[in-house]
């Protein structure tokens, strides 16, 4: 694919977000009136995505994932996303990453219960994300909060014990780029950034915060909504 390829469509999937995150239902004349790409051009590239006919959540993911593999940054097209789809769009990347993602995990404890939006294992890490769908960096006393709050849902999540070895990872997902990528040990981490990240962390988890522990999958499973092992996205 070449990189002229590549910005017609980046421009093309920049724009279908853009217009049904507006509650539009894009057709290709007005697609294509907004990239400033020819009709036939953009009817064959929403083809070729599986994205004529009607929008949907499903096809608006799907459209960001592929956006952000050709290389368009995540913040420019993650702004057009409700939270829930870029909660998707985040456990979709982890996935691709090659870990399998439990969605919307809810866990317990002393009578309080803790809601994780992400939990997602590898090969004896187990990343516990928090998804944070804002457009600027928060003020301290938020960040401390957001940590204090990391940390009451791993240590409910620690409770679902079990015979797989694992290193909790705490993680912040963020729209925005943070001014500090480490805070207290804890990673924020740029949507853009996430693939790069995750294959960072896997020889240098040791250098931020990190909690190691045996769990159950099985109980961590009946504890979410969702398990993503393969690509929810791959039969549109």
């Amino acid at each position: 694919m070449t990189s002229s390829s590549k910005d017609i469509i980046a421009r093309i999937l920049t724009t279908y977000l853009k217009l049904t995150s507006r509650g539009e239902q894009p057709t290709t004349s007005r697609i294509s009136s907004e990239s400033l790409v020819g009709e036939e051009i953009t009817r064959n590239i929403l083809k070729d995505y599986g994205l004529e006919g009607e929008a949907s959540s499903k096809k608006r993911v799907k459209a960001a994932v592929t956006a952000l593999t050709i290389g368009v940054e995540g913040d420019r097209i993650a702004k057009y996303l409700h939270w829930r789809e870029f909660e998707e769009l985040s456990a979709e990347l982890m996935k691709i990453a090659g870990y399998t993602v439990y969605l919307d995990t809810k866990i317990v404890e002393d009578g309080k219960r803790y809601q994780i939006d992400l939990t997602a294992y590898n090969i004896g890490l187990l990343l516990v994300v928090d998804c944070k769908h804002w457009v600027k960096p928060p003020a301290y006393t938020q960040r401390r909060r957001i940590i204090s709050n990391q940390e009451k849902r791993i240590k409910a999540l620690m409770k679902l014990e079990g015979d797989v070895q694992v290193n909790i990872i705490p993680i912040v997902l963020t729209l925005y780029e943070p001014r500090e990528l480490i805070v207290e040990g804890y990673p924020y981490v740029p949507i853009q950034r996430i693939s790069g990240f995750i294959e960072w962390l896997q020889n240098n988890y040791p250098h931020i915060k990190c909690f190691k522990t045996r769990i159950s999958l099985e109980k961590l499973k009946a504890s979410s909504k969702r398990v993503i092992s393969k690509s929810h996205y791959e039969e549109l």
